[in-house]
């Protein structure tokens, strides 16, 4: 059999699940279909059934020409990539969710590309996006630098942390952790970091010295194994404060961390089923009627890609380019404008989220970019425990009380984990270890050890016998490497946030060696956007452990906005620092705003009063106590911005500033565009409106 013919027959047996009922009206109509890499009972696949489902059943994908279409979701496996895109090739899908494994997505960026489709992904790691060259690819959750300064602002302006210190336990979470430093720099806080030596196995050291110093704020970075163990070694050695870890819901990581220790842990994610907007409270409702499971963030993040691809859909023309120019579209994560954000960017949207006593991790506050959205502390609704199952005459039950909890071949963390059993799984106690720690199961026709910690047990358990433990598995002999002193070259910071097109800016960029070896001499470069301009430096070195802070310059010129960009330690190569130090060199992703240079900016306080916003002499704006007035120009209300500092001067739309005036009942929060009577464009942000009049604004007045 030919390899197409193989691939064809793999794509008739495992692929086309072309799923979900229709309405028979909807039979007769023509079919668009959307690929999905993923599981067929994976996150990414419901989502799009579900969403595909909604969509089918209000009578279709309508088209730019008005004809409308039926949506069958096509999915196929993860786990032979070359085939997957093939079948998306085959199955002439007009768009393609997933893979969600970032490995997955590194390895077969380009066959994606080669699509020529728009991709969308959940995969949040800054430096993803600058690798595609096509505009086709799609982020759907908030990218992860993204994430770090929602948790940043919230420990800092919230919590009111101000010693926060950071555990790197690999060197792969390196860029990670720079992000989150950058973002804690944005909000005037700073971080210590100490680094796990994986030769010496120092966690209880590190432990140790935390809870020396007491921190008000701990975040972990690494892999779920060891941040279970770090933190269990936290717990142990007094520290009491508050811990963040992006992945403690793993079930790697609270598999380890016992289940009383969870409470209070700290997540930053996209979106959390415990959101209390009605949007978030619909969907979890139709998703779990539809699977019988609870959706998480990417279940979220692919139904609002498939309300993404929906609305491009009326528009003629490329459809990435549709998706890219959407604004204001609402979503389950809250409101997604890609246009307002670098391409290939869809959502800002973050919530902090905090581990329950049973095992829930509850949105606590809500963040568009920065900006604190709502405080969701007090109305998010309590997860209530599982129910315990009645004992019946067989004897001992148990209620799995983990996300996920692991079942070993033996009673021991040194034994091989056979399989999971998901929260509220209940089976019946075959036997235990003689001090009852270890319960044994028929898990799959043999016995599975499980924990008794972590599980919730009912009955008489003196009738369950005693089973002794296998031999303990031999640990592989492991050969004891020195650690190599090399320099290892990384950007830490980046500023500032905002250049100005059209004249010499200058960017600061910090290096570090955060090696054990002096540097030589290297380069940092970049090539700045709008207009792909490049900018280099050279330093003559750098001892270890040291940094330094150096400029690019550079005049760009183009349209405003939002940019990305990566800047590159050791361009050339010319320090050695081994894999993993190569590997960061290329892992800062510079985010600004490209904008034109502002003539007046500033804020204004006042019952009553004028303003004239371009300094020429007019009064261009009054304030009666009541009504905000534009005298010599127009205005109109920015809905797609939450905050002034996310606008620029090409945001701001001239053909639809067509108000005079707005009334007080109006300007809460308001962002507002505004156009003088010479053409200059404005923002113009209400601060606060006092129940007396008193109006406090922030403006930016571009020339």
């Amino acid at each position: 059999m030919s390899a197409v013919r193989c691939v064809s027959a793999r794509f008739a047996l495992m692929v086309f699940a072309l799923l979900f009922m229709t309405n028979p009206a909807a039979k007769a109509q023509p079919i668009v279909r959307i690929g999905v890499i993923d599981r067929m009972e994976g996150s990414i696949a419901r989502a799009a059934q579900l969403a595909a489902k909604h969509i089918n059943d209000a009578g279709g994908l309508a088209g730019a020409n008005g004809a409308r279409f039926e949506i069958v979701v096509a999915v196929t496996s993860p786990d032979n990539m070359d085939i997957a895109t093939a079948n998306m090739r085959q199955a002439d899908v007009i768009a393609v969710l997933g893979p969600s494994s970032p490995e997955a997505l590194r390895a077969a960026l380009s066959q994606l590309q080669d699509l020529g489709v728009p991709v969308f992904t959940t995969v949040s790691s800054d430096a993803l996006l600058l690798q595609d060259t096509s505009g086709r690819i799609f982020r759907s959750v908030a990218p992860e630098l993204v994430q770090s300064r929602a948790l940043a602002t919230y420990l800092v302006q919230s919590l009111g942390a101000s010693r926060i210190t950071t555990i790197q336990l690999d060197a792969a979470s390196t860029s990670s952790l720079i992000g989150f430093a950058s973002a804690l720099s944005e909000v005037g806080s700073g971080v210590s970091n100490l680094l796990y030596d994986e030769i010496r196995n120092d966690l209880g050291s590190i432990a140790n010295q935390i809870a020396a110093r007491q921190p008000e704020a701990v975040v972990i970075y690494g892999p779920p194994l060891l941040a279970a163990q770090s933190y269990n070694q936290l717990r142990s050695a007094g520290f009491a404060g508050l811990v963040s870890y992006s992945q403690a819901m793993d079930p790697r990581f609270t598999s380890i961390v016992p289940s009383d220790s969870l409470p209070g842990i700290l997540v930053a994610t996209p979106w959390s089923f415990t959101s209390s907007d009605a949007v978030s409270q619909q969907f979890v409702w139709d998703f779990t009627s539809a699977f019988g499971t609870v959706p998480d963030a990417a279940s979220a993040a692919s139904y609002d890609a498939v309300g993404l691809l929906a609305e491009a859909y009326l528009r003629s023309g490329s459809l990435a380019d549709n998706i890219a120019t959407l604004r204001r579209f609402d979503g389950v994560q809250g409101s997604l404008s890609p246009s307002t954000l670098p391409r290939g960017e869809t959502s800002v949207n973050v919530m902090i989220t905090e581990i329950n006593k049973f095992g829930t991790a509850n949105a606590v506050a809500s963040y568009r970019g920065t900006t604190l959205s709502t405080d969701i502390r007090s109305s998010v609704a309590t997860a209530t425990p599982t129910a315990q199952p009645s004992p019946t005459a067989s004897g001992y039950h148990l209620t799995i009380r983990s996300t996920y909890q692991n079942v070993r071949s033996g009673p021991g963390l040194n034994f091989d984990v056979i399989g999971q059993l998901p929260r509220g799984t209940q089976a019946r106690v075959i036997g235990a270890t003689m001090d009852f720690s270890w319960l044994v199961i028929d898990f799959r026709g043999q016995w599975g050890w499980l924990a008794a910690y972590l599980v919730d047990a009912v009955g008489n358990r003196n009738l369950v016998p005693i089973i002794l433990p296998p031999p303990s598995p031999t640990p592989p002999a492991t050969a004891t490497v020195a650690r190599p002193s090399l320099a290892d070259l990384v950007i830490v910071n980046v500023y500032p946030a905002r250049v100005t097109l059209d004249q010499q800016m200058i960017v600061n960029v910090t290096v570090a060696n955060q090696g054990l070896a002096p540097a030589g001499p290297f380069a940092i470069a970049t090539s700045f956007q709008p207009g792909g301009r490049y900018a280099a430096v050279n330093l003559p070195g750098l001892a270890a452990r040291q940094q330094a802070t150096v400029q690019l310059g550079q005049n760009l010129n183009g349209a405003t906005g939002p940019q990305s960009v990566i800047i590159v330690a050791d361009l050339n190569d010319e320090v050695f620092e081994g894999d993993a130090g190569e590997a960061n060199n290329r892992s800062y992703a510079y985010n600004y705003i490209a904008d034109r240079e502002v003539v007046n900016s500033g804020t204004w306080t006042g019952s009553a009063g004028a303003l004239d916003l371009d300094r020429n002499g007019n009064v261009d704006l009054s304030w009666s106590g009541s009504d905000l007035v534009a005298l010599n120009g127009s205005m109109y209300l920015m809905g797609d911005f939450s905050a002034i500092d996310d606008t620029h001067h090409d945001a701001i739309g001239p053909n639809l500033a067509n108000a005079s005036a707005f009334n007080a009942s109006l300007l809460s929060q308001a962002l507002i565009g505004f156009i003088s009577s010479e053409g200059r464009r404005g923002v113009i942000q209400v601060l606060d409106l006092g129940d007396d009049g008193a109006l406090t604004l922030a403006y930016r007045m571009y020339r």
